[in-house]
């Protein structure tokens, strides 16, 4: 059964025994991790400045100002201040229980 770590409006972290691997997803990301990986993703996203990216950045294209690597050159997760603001929610909000399943939050998965 799939337990529920954290969930916010936009996203939510769980993780599935079978597989073992922490699944995270956030609008249209997903990921999927090994304990290990999640941990060091989660931890890079809490130590990100959005106030200073935002300044930084003030001059680009792109309308989302917060860029972060992810998988080389050429990819690039971009965010606003509220959008990083919610991640770091999503990794820091109490745990949930860990013995309710997945299914008691309404969640639909397809094997796609």
């Amino acid at each position: 059964m799939i337990y529920l770590i954290s969930q916010t409006e936009n996203g939510q972290v769980f993780k599935c025994p079978t597989c073992k691997l922490i699944h995270f997803e956030y609008k249209n990301l997903n990921f999927n991790f090994t304990n290990k990986e999640y941990l060091f993703f989660k931890n890079y996203f809490l130590k990100i400045d959005g106030d200073y990216w935002e300044i930084t950045n003030a001059n680009s294209y792109y309308k989302r100002k917060i860029l972060i690597p992810a998988g080389g050159n050429n990819f690039n997760i971009l965010l606003n201040k509220k959008e990083l603001l919610e991640l770091k929610d999503l990794f820091t909000k109490p745990q949930i229980n860990h013995k309710t399943p997945l299914s008691m939050f309404n969640c639909n998965f397809s094997n796609n």
